[in-house]
């Protein structure tokens, strides 16, 4: 039973931030696409999702950083965060094991 315990540990925070990544990197893209539209509703909807990163990330960077950039600099905090969450759960020996 303590693998259970483990694998959820591991494997639902890295899936949240999985979403969140692959969410603002989507975000980025739209805001490409979109640049002119911003009424856009799916660009609205990968806005309202994304935003507290957004902010959290506006928090931490200085203000001189462009407001496209924060976007950029929060798939890097992210991406940091999944390998932090790796490295963590496999120093204390509860991260994934590998194929059984």
């Amino acid at each position: 039973m303590g693998g259970d315990i483990s694998f959820f540990t591991f494997t639902v925070p890295n899936y949240i931030l999985a979403v969140l990544t692959y969410t603002m990197l989507g975000r980025f893209v739209l805001s490409l696409l979109f640049a002119n539209r911003p009424e856009a509703v799916i660009y609205k909807a990968f806005v309202q999702i994304t935003d507290p990163v957004v902010k959290v990330v506006r928090f931490v960077t200085p203000a001189m950083v462009a407001p496209p950039l924060v976007l950029v600099l929060s798939l890097f905090w992210l991406t940091g965060l999944r390998i932090a969450l790796f490295l963590v759960n496999r120093l204390l020996g509860i991260g994934p094991t590998g194929i059984s």
